[in-house]
């Protein structure tokens, strides 16, 4: 055991205040626009800070700190990839200011205004099935953070991710988005204490002339360059310079912080000032993977190798106070995302196929119901699904099954007068494919003929999704300009009205 009796202490004052807060979020919440959206009031410096929290937790730890353990450096290609996505949006707008002029509350209704209501339907299932599957493995990779570090047996896994669901789904189904803003900037300020903490303890203990070295013996010039290196080379690199700008721009989770801003400017600057801080969020976990490489050898479980450094080289006191941080982190992504997905099926699933409007009242109370179910498809998911490939892949592949269809109906549906109805669904449905063929056929590898490998390459998958989504709305689309013509947005979008 690695925990101590004061590091329980400190975990559970703030686990008790973080709830408390969240809770009392629940008398701002007003109507249904302030339950999904924080009433559009959030300010540049509140939205930086959610979105930084949002954008980190356990799980991205995780999935970068075994990316750092099997790759080295070369996979710090990935925090560079990630600054150019923020970065493009945050000096442009790409995307997300227009989408906040619309004040859309997800992407989804966006396809309603430009294409029709059963787009728009697609899309949402897409979205919410796509960014549910993406999700199923968060509630997984906490458990075992957690029992690594605090020094728990294999046993207690499932409790762990018990007792972590039901306190993120009570106060984000009861306070919406005031609950997650409000939870994500104490998160903020607590995750950047425990990241620093767990850095200058594993500097202090594995110096980086060693962890080079390791990396170098075990990995050669493939641990440095990630051109060489068989995980990644030029088509992940492709793949990752359009899925950071489309991620980025179309994240549900992520992009809700920009359509809660005050403005369309507002929501523009949430995401620059949110880049800058993109490369050490990213780099710093795989730092940690690295070290443990150099302490433990090759032969250990990737995914515990991170984990359990941390465990063993941050002393008693200390280690509550980083373990509170990586669990702020947590909390904050689930948050955001058990409302984001929720929110999608009841306003894109749900609402769609009823005869009439619902009430703000019905609508909040079946996305409370919604977030709760998939808590619980969590947990199941979480015990029981094997992982194709690296935890980093199989996100980064979810993310695309919705991402690379969303990417080319709103790209084209703001910025190509040509963009109609047909592209619109060719785009949804052929960017959905090479991601469920992945990973659906990457459960029957072996069976596969060697002629169709490449469908269970996770890269070729990855980049052919947003090929495939791409030419379905330009092809579509051109093929039925007379029969489907493209419907124009509301007149504010084109007078730049906020």
């Amino acid at each position: 055991m690695n925990f101590h009796p004061i590091d329980w202490v400190i975990l559970v004052i703030y686990l008790a205040g973080t709830v408390f807060a969240g809770l009392r979020a629940r008398r701002y919440v007003e109507n249904m626009e302030g339950y999904y959206v924080a009433g559009r009031k959030v300010k540049v410096a509140l939205g930086s800070a959610t979105l930084i929290a949002t954008e980190i937790g356990v799980v991205t730890f995780m999935y970068f700190g075994q990316l750092g353990y099997l790759t080295g450096f070369s996979c710090f290609i990935l925090g560079l990839i990630g600054v150019f996505g923020y970065m493009v949006i945050g000096k442009t707008g790409f995307i997300v200011a227009g989408l906040r002029r619309l004040k859309v509350i997800t992407i989804p209704e966006f396809y309603e205004l430009r294409y029709n209501k059963s787009v728009r339907w697609l899309g949402g299932v897409l979205l919410f099935v796509g960014g549910v599957l993406n999700m199923g493995v968060f509630l997984r990779f906490d458990g075992i953070f957690l029992t690594e570090t605090m020094g728990l047996g294999e046993s207690e896994k499932a409790i762990v991710m018990v007792i972590m669901l039901i306190i993120v789904v009570s106060y984000t189904i009861l306070g919406g988005m005031f609950s997650v803003v409000i939870t994500d900037f104490i998160q903020f300020v607590v995750l950047s204490f425990g990241m620093f903490i767990a850095t200058i303890f594993v500097l202090m203990k594995v110096n980086m002339a060693s962890i080079a070295n390791t990396v170098v013996t075990h990995y050669g010039k493939a641990g440095i360059d990630p051109i060489l290196n068989p995980q990644f080379g030029w088509v992940f690199i492709f793949w990752m310079l359009v899925g950071s700008v489309a991620l980025s721009a179309l994240n549900q989770p992520a992009v809700s912080k920009a359509f809660a801003s005050e403005s369309p400017e507002v929501g523009r600057k949430v995401f620059l000032f949110s880049g800058f801080t993109l490369a050490g969020r990213y780099m710093i976990p795989m730092l940690w993977g690295a070290a443990a490489l150099a302490v433990f050898g090759p032969h250990i479980n990737s995914l515990v190798a991170m984990p359990r450094l941390l465990g063993k080289l941050v002393p008693s006191g200390l280690l509550g106070l980083m373990v509170a941080g990586m669990l702020a982190a947590s909390m904050s992504t689930y948050s955001a995302y058990l409302l984001a997905w929720s929110t999608v099926a009841t306003r894109d699933v749900i609402s769609p196929l009823l005869k009439g409007p619902m009430s703000d009242r019905w609508n909040v109370t079946i996305t409370r119901l919604v977030a709760a179910a998939i808590g619980i498809f969590m947990l199941v998911f979480g015990l029981f699904y094997q992982l194709p490939s690296t935890a980093f892949q199989y996100l980064s592949l979810t993310g695309a099954m919705y991402a690379a269809g969303a990417f080319a109906c709103v790209t084209a549906g703001l910025y190509w007068k040509k963009a109609n109805t047909v592209g619109a669904y060719s785009g949804l449905a052929f960017g959905a494919v090479a991601p469920a063929a992945f990973l659906l056929l990457s459960q029957f590898k072996d069976a596969l003929p060697t002629n169709l490998f490449f469908l269970v390459d996770v890269n070729v998958s990855g980049l052919l999704s947003f090929i495939l989504a791409a030419a379905g709305m330009v092809i579509g689309s051109l093929l039925t300009q007379k029969t489907h013509a493209p419907v124009k947005l509301p007149e504010s979008y084109y007078n730049n009205e906020a």
